[in-house]
């Protein structure tokens, strides 16, 4: 998986929180978030983040976005 962390970093600061998973990846996918970013996004628990802190320590918490550090 080919997957820029400078581009979720982008992504995930531009959307307005808190946000829910749902409207998470929608909202990411209107800010330009590709198809594997997307996939990530739909692993992540049902739940309401708060912050862009918040949805990146999730996003860790999967492991297995290939050594991806935030």
């Amino acid at each position: 998986m080919n997957i820029n962390p400078q581009q979720i970093d982008q992504v995930l600061n531009s959307l307005p929180y808190p946000i829910g998973k749902d409207n998470l990846v929608q909202q990411a996918r209107q800010h330009g978030a590709n198809d594997q970013i997307i996939g990530m996004l739909d692993k992540l628990p049902n739940k309401t983040f708060n912050s862009a802190d918040d949805l990146k320590s999730s996003l860790s918490g999967l492991g297995n976005l290939g050594g991806i550090k935030f």
